[in-house]
């Protein structure tokens, strides 16, 4: 049997982070940082959210907080007043809806004009870090969070020199959140390939797929713009570092507030 249970895949690897860290680093944040007890979240079905939230309200509970409603959207839906209004009756200072647009957008908008919502803080994950959350949120994203990598903490490289290459290249700065997470993963698959690749007399290459996956779950402090990489047996090789942004109307990207 494999390492990690029946769905963990023998060759699957990720240099992105586990959510398991970034939800426990949201419900951190609210806890901690913003001083609230009272929580809600909402999901919209997809693996990614509901697994996220649930970490969130799991460890918001555990540091002393009450989570008020875990409430799901449909990915399409348009109105969310009656989710919203449900959410309302509990009192929540903080809503954590780890989803994607356009539904996100949807929710930011109506929960500023939803009684008993108007202050309660907003937050979203890595999924709603993007330039289309500045619009389809308007003026109502004044103030949205967001939980997302820090890139703060990817290094020199990074910032002098990754960034620069990758706007010359492409004529604008990376747009998505995991754009170095892409860059780290093709460098160990291209380490492991010429660590384990086999040319014939001939010139004909062969890359052993066995030998390639041992070489890539055999990854240990690998130096990429992300961190550190080491990879776990189920393929877990992130050195994650997670930090909350706050959006700002007209603005793009949100400022990070924390750490």
């Amino acid at each position: 049997t494999l390492e990690g249970g029946p769905d963990n895949y023998p060759g699957y690897l990720r240099t992105a982070h586990n959510d398991k860290v970034q939800g426990a680093a949201a419900a951190d944040f609210a806890y901690n940082t913003l001083k609230v007890t009272k929580a809600a979240t909402i999901h919209d079905g997809s693996l990614y959210a509901d697994q996220l939230q649930q970490v969130f309200a799991e460890t918001f509970k555990q540091l002393g907080g009450t989570i008020t409603a875990q409430e799901a959207v449909d990915p399409n839906q348009t109105d969310m007043s009656s989710v919203l209004a449900s959410i309302a009756a509990g009192g929540p200072e903080f809503i954590y809806f780890p989803i994607f647009l356009p539904a996100g957008g949807f929710l930011i908008q109506q929960a500023r004009t939803t009684p008993g919502l108007e202050d309660a803080v907003l937050m979203g994950a890595d999924g709603l870090f993007s330039p289309d959350v500045t619009t389809a949120g308007g003026d109502a994203v004044e103030g949205f969070h967001v939980s997302s990598p820090d890139f703060t903490v990817f290094g020199s490289d990074y910032a002098d020199k990754f960034v620069p290459a990758y706007k010359a290249k492409f004529g604008t700065e990376p747009i998505s959140i995991f754009h170095a997470h892409s860059y780290d993963a093709f460098n160990m698959i291209k380490a492991g390939i010429e660590q384990v690749a086999v040319q014939d007399p001939d010139g004909t290459l062969h890359i052993p797929r066995q030998a390639l996956r041992d070489a890539l779950f055999a990854t240990k402090d690998f130096k990429g713009l992300t961190g550190n990489l080491t990879c776990t047996p189920t393929g877990d090789c992130a050195d994650p570092h997670i930090a909350v942004y706050e959006y700002h109307a007209g603005q793009y990207p949100p400022e990070k507030i924390w750490p």
